[in-house]
């Protein structure tokens, strides 16, 4: 279009140059009046120069350029705001390494041939209360007289009437109460400072090494050993490369086992412990942080690992079935405490909230068979449930609350309250114990831990008083029932002597609670009652 506007322009031009010929003629030959065509000859130009002014329209077509437009992208700069990232830094800065604990093998060492008393292996069966005393075996006293301890203890199994006490084993002081005796009698695990865990074979008469460990809480859990009903695996918290698991000791240290000398139970990177076997020795009930926490190892993916990551304060319920091998968790609630079988088929527990060991605590039972955990007790944020006892068929429970009061409570199995002790028996907190009769028609109600502010209280199963010694002489603690039913043991300081010596003696009632015998007032020095052997 402009190149046409130029051709026209052009074309007038040549014509406006022929007219100025032309009249420049005519001037000469005619006269001086000036041509008017002339100027209008000069407006085409003119306008030609006009038509290049729209080149300068063109420059409006640069403003469409959407740089500005692109600047509301800057408007995505706060995405670089996330560069906070570097404060995820310290976590991502590897903990310093961390050597794995070496793997859990049997020691089978330090073997020594022991002489024991070919009556107590005629006898184990007999009905016999096993109890160890620290003073030196040929130490006498008079009753309540307080005897020099000795950096020794002996192991006495004592007939319930008092009249033969048989000496069983000597070992060092320190092992204290941390002696296991299986159900069948034949064996003893037990625990030595500073050198490990060791079993006696009454039998054979021979002790080994099972495990050369510093003490019975791994990683500072605090879990107690136990054994199978069979007597044929000994079962432990044992500490592995980063870790907790439960391992069972088969009877093949001693050449009589099945083949399986150790087994790993649980094998998880979390904390497991707190074993219990079922009553027919088919599962082994434990607890386990291992939904909480899958690994300890530091560093690794999802680690609860830290410098100053405090020991679990409990886990969730699990169980493991030993004819196949498989575990799999019961319930999700957070087990405050070692579950307890209440048939073969059901588990009571206590449950509590994670990382606040204040926090109020409910009982709970939950069926191996599937099924959401059944409260027994109402949840309250201020009341604890502590030291449950059930009766031999499950229906019943007595416990201890702790919170503005520490009360004695019986509840049934679904929870409704059938009894509370007189509020005049109010027992020490953490300092109650209680013990079902076999038949579960009798309760034996006591303190615990060298605590023992009342005498001996024997109630029925309705909590209905049949002895009731309120003043301690001598006070009742820590009551257990022979297997027959006819005798109740107990740990008892006369109230005439004081308590002053710490000095604790074993005793033994009838069913009703009378006719109590000290059994241990000869020997002298510190006594522990330990609990019934056989007579089943």
């Amino acid at each position: 279009m402009l190149l046409f506007r130029l051709f026209a322009a052009r074309r007038l031009l040549y014509g406006a140059v022929l007219m100025l010929s032309l009249s420049g003629c005519n001037l000469l030959g005619l006269n001086n009046t000036p041509e008017p065509t002339a100027t209008p000859t000069l407006t085409p130009s003119a306008t030609a120069t006009a038509t290049l002014t729209p080149t300068a329209t063109a420059t409006p077509t640069v403003t469409p350029t959407p740089s500005p437009t692109f600047t509301p992208s800057l408007t995505l700069t706060p995405t670089v705001t996330l560069t906070p990232s570097p404060t995820f830094t310290p976590s991502l800065t590897p903990f310093p390494t961390v050597p794995p604990a070496p793997p859990v093998r049997i020691a089978a060492d330090s073997f020594t041939r022991l002489e024991i008393d070919p009556q107590v292996i005629a006898n184990l069966r007999q009905g016999w209360l096993a109890f160890i005393n620290s003073a030196a075996p040929t130490t006498t006293a008079l009753p309540g007289t307080p005897v020099a301890v000795s950096d020794r203890q002996t192991l006495y199994l004592a007939a319930p009437d008092g009249r033969q006490i048989l000496r069983v084993l000597e070992l060092p002081a320190s092992t204290g109460t941390r002696i296991y005796w299986s159900p069948d009698g034949n064996y003893i695990a037990y625990f030595v400072e500073g050198n490990g865990l060791f079993m006696l074979s009454l039998q054979l008469g021979i002790s080994l090494r099972l495990f050369a460990i510093p003490s019975l809480s791994p990683r500072g859990v605090l879990s107690e050993p136990t054994w199978s009903p069979d007597s044929t695996q000994f079962t432990l918290a044992l500490t592995t490369a980063y870790d907790v698991d439960i391992f069972s000791v088969g009877l093949d240290v001693f050449g009589v086992g099945t083949g399986n000398l150790l087994t790993n139970i649980s094998q998880s990177g979390g904390y497991d412990f707190f074993p219990q076997w079922s009553p027919d020795g088919q599962y082994l009930a434990f607890v386990s942080d291992r939904a909480i926490c899958p690994t300890w190892e530091p560093n690794a993916p999802g680690s609860c690992y830290t410098p100053d990551a405090p020991v679990p304060d409990g886990g969730q319920l699990y169980l493991w079935e030993r004819a196949t091998g498989e575990v799999r968790r019961l319930a999700e609630e957070w087990l405050v405490a070692p579950p307890q079988w209440i048939s073969a088929t059901e588990i009571a527990f206590i449950g509590g909230k994670r990382g606040d060991p204040l926090a109020g605590t409910t009982l709970y039972r939950i069926s191996i068979n599937g099924g959401a955990p059944q409260a027994v007790t109402p949840s309250q944020a201020d009341e604890r449930v502590l030291r449950m006892a059930w009766s031999p068929d499950g229906k019943r429970v007595i416990y201890q609350t702790s919170g503005a009061e520490n009360t004695i409570i019986m509840r049934s199995a679904d929870g409704q309250e059938l009894a509370r002790l007189d509020a005049r028996l109010s027992f020490p907190r953490f300092a109650f114990s209680a013990a079902w009769s076999p038949d579960g028609q009798r309760l034996a109600l006591g303190g615990s831990n060298g605590q023992c502010p009342f005498g001996v209280l024997v109630t029925n199963a309705q909590l209905q008083f049949i002895t009731r010694a309120e003043r301690p002489n001598p006070g009742m603690c820590d009551p257990r029932w022979s297997a027959d039913g006819r005798f109740i043991a107990y740990e008892g300081v006369l109230a005439s002597t004081g308590t002053g010596d710490g000095r604790l003696d074993v005793y033994v009632a009838n069913s009703g609670g009378v006719g109590a015998r000290n059994l241990t007032s000869r020997l002298g020095g510190q006594v522990r009652l330990l609990g019934w052997l056989g007579g089943e």
